[in-house]
C-alpha cells in the first residue's frame, strides 16, 4: 500500500498540489490526503473506495471540496477523524474554533501533554453570530485533525444548549458531547429575597415538590455540608428546582435520542450569583436520585470570568471555593468543569492542584483573537478597519456578550503607528471589543473575504500563534497538577 500512497504524492505533485504530508492515510484500498490547489484546499482520493465522495477527477486523482458530506465519508474510512466521548480521560480541554481553520493550530498546540480535546465546540449563539451549522464545524474539525494525522480523539461539544430540540439538532449532527445551559429555569431573583419572602414564595410551590426537598434534606447530616436549614432549602429549591427537572428531562431525551456514548455536561454557571456548596450538593444529589452521573458540571465560582481577558478576584478566595466544590463532584463521581476558560491563566495552577488533572476546562474566543493578531501584523490597514468598525459596533455586540470594559480606555488607533497594533490585542479593553464583535465583523463581506484569505495565505503563522497562546494555558494548568 506504500506504493499507492507514493502514487498519489506524485500525481498530486504533478499537477501542481502541494501535500499536506502528515495527512496521507490508506484504508480499504483507498488513499486520502489534504492537498492546496489554486482554488485552495482539497481532499485527493485515489483507490478502490474514491467514488464513495464527490469531487472532480484529475487524471486519477478525485479532488474533493471539504464538505459536510465529504467529512462524513472520511469519518467513516477513517474512524480516528470522528468525534468521540471523553469518557476515561480525566483532563479535557475545550477548544472553540468559530472560523474552522484553527485545529491543526490545536493539534500542535496540545502535543506533550496529556489532554483529551474537545476541537469542535460551539453553542447555538455562535453558530447564529457566524452563520454556521454543528455540521459544518465538526467538518473542519475533522478535517484539521487529518491534515495534522492525529489519532489521539478528539470531542465534538453542543454547547450551552437550553432545549430539547436543541440537544436533538446537535446529536444528529455528531455531537458527541452536550452542555445544558439551565439557565431559563433558574429563578435568579429568589437569592435576593429576604427570608421572610423567601418562605412565602416556597409555601406557593406544589406539595409534592416541597414535601420531596424536605424529606431528603431537612433533618439530615449530608456528605461535606454537614446540615441545612429551612431557609436554606427555600432559597436552593426556589432557585433551583424547576432546572433540576429541565437536566432530569433533558438527560433522558439523550439516552433516548442516541445509543452512542455522549459526554453530559450540567452548565449551571448562568447566574446571577455564586453557586454555593449547598446548591451544589442539592443539584448532584437529585441527579444521583434518578440514576444520573453527569461527565462534568460548571458552577458559577468567585470572581469575575469575563471573555478574552483574566481572571479578576481573590484568588485566595477561589482556591477554598474551587476545594469544595471539587469535593462534591469527587463524591458524585464527576469533573468539575470552568468556562470562560481564555486567558484566565492565574487561576489555572489552582485548578490544577486541586482536581489532580480531573477537571474540563472551556476556552472559545482565543482562536479568534489570534487570527486578529495575524491580521494586524499583515494587513495593518484592514485592522484599523476592523478595529474602528468594532469600536462602533459595540453596543450591539453587548447584546450577546457582557463586558466591564470601557472603549474611552482604548487609545486612538489613528495615532500609532502600523507596528504596534498588535498591541491593541493586548489591552483588555481593546482585545474584549474586538473578541465580542466576531459576528459582526465576519457578517461584512469588504471583512470577511480579505481576512480568509489572509489566515489561509499565512496559515502557518495562525497556527504558530495558536500553538504558543493554547500550550501556555495547558502548561499552567498542568503545572499545577499532581504528579
Amino acid at each position: 500500500m506504500q506504493d499507492l500512497k507514493k502514487e498519489l504524492t506524485v500525481q498530486a505533485r504533478t499537477l501542481g498540489l502541494t501535500v499536506y504530508q502528515s495527512s496521507v492515510d490508506e484504508a480499504e484500498g483507498t488513499v486520502c490526503a489534504i492537498v492546496r490547489s489554486p482554488e485552495g484546499k482539497r481532499l485527493a482520493v485515489l483507490g478502490r473506495e474514491a467514488a464513495r465522495f464527490a469531487g472532480e477527477s484529475r487524471d486519477a486523482l478525485l479532488l474533493c471540496p471539504l464538505t459536510v458530506d465529504n467529512a462524513r465519508e472520511l469519518m467513516l474510512l477513517f474512524p480516528y477523524t470522528k468525534p468521540q466521548s471523553h469518557r476515561g480521560r480525566p483532563f479535557s480541554f475545550g477548544l472553540g474554533d468559530r472560523l474552522g481553520l484553527a485545529t491543526p493550530g490545536h493539534v500542535r498546540a496540545i502535543s506533550g501533554f496529556d489532554v483529551f480535546p474537545v476541537f469542535a465546540q460551539q453553542s447555538i449563539r455562535e453558530l447564529k453570530l457566524t452563520g454556521r451549522s454543528f455540521s459544518d464545524v465538526i467538518a473542519a474539525a475533522a478535517f484539521g485533525v487529518f491534515q495534522e494525522g492525529y489519532r489521539g480523539g478528539y470531542g465534538a461539544d453542543g454547547d450551552h444548549l437550553k432545549t430539547e430540540e436543541e440537544i436533538t439538532y446537535a446529536l444528529e449532527s455528531g455531537c458527541s458531547m452536550i452542555t445544558l445551559d439551565c439557565s431559563e429555569h433558574i429563578d435568579t431573583q429568589a437569592s435576593s429575597l429576604s427570608a421572610e419572602a423567601a418562605a412565602a414564595a416556597y409555601a406557593c410551590l406544589p406539595e409534592e415538590v416541597r414535601g420531596h426537598y424536605e424529606e431528603a434534606y431537612l433533618g439530615k447530616t449530608l456528605p461535606i455540608l454537614g446540615t441545612l436549614s429551612e431557609a436554606e432549602l427555600h432559597r436552593i429549591v426556589l432557585t433551583f428546582w424547576r432546572a433540576i427537572r429541565h437536566a432530569i428531562n433533558c438527560c433522558r431525551h439523550i439516552e433516548k435520542t442516541t445509543s452512542t456514548p455522549v459526554d453530559f455536561e450540567l452548565s449551571i454557571d448562568e447566574t446571577l450569583t455564586v453557586t454555593t456548596p449547598e446548591e451544589h450538593y442539592v443539584i448532584a444529589s437529585e441527579l444521583a436520585a434518578e440514576g444520573i452521573r453527569p461527565d462534568s458540571v460548571a458552577p458559577h465560582f468567585s470572581g469575575t470570568f469575563e471573555k478574552g481577558v483574566e481572571y479578576a478576584g481573590d484568588l485566595d478566595r477561589f482556591a477554598r471555593d474551587f476545594e469544595v466544590h471539587r469535593e462534591i463532584a469527587e463524591y458524585f463521581g464527576y469533573k468539575l468543569s470552568l468556562h470562560s476558560g481564555s486567558d484566565k491563566l492565574s487561576v489555572f495552577s489552582t485548578v490544577g492542584r486541586a482536581t489532580g488533572g480531573r477537571v474540563h476546562v472551556k476556552t472559545a474566543g482565543t482562536n479568534w483573537l489570534e487570527a486578529l493578531a495575524v491580521l494586524a501584523e499583515k494587513d495593518p490597514a484592514l485592522y484599523r478597519r476592523a478595529h474602528r468598525f468594532a469600536i462602533e459596533h459595540r453596543p450591539e455586540a453587548e447584546r450577546y456578550y457582557h463586558v466591564s470594559t470601557d472603549v474611552g480606555e482604548i487609545p486612538n488607533i489613528d495615532l500609532q503607528c502600523d507596528a504596534y497594533l498588535p498591541e491593541y490585542l493586548r489591552m483588555p479593553a481593546a482585545r474584549q471589543t474586538m473578541h465580542i464583535a466576531y459576528g459582526l465583523l465576519l457578517a461584512q463581506p469588504w471583512f470577511r473575504e480579505a481576512f480568509f484569505r489572509l489566515l489561509d495565505r499565512y496559515e502557518e503563522d495562525y497556527y504558530a500563534r495558536l500553538r504558543v497562546h493554547i500550550a501556555k494555558h495547558l502548561r499552567y494548568l498542568t503545572g499545577g497538577m499532581k504528579q
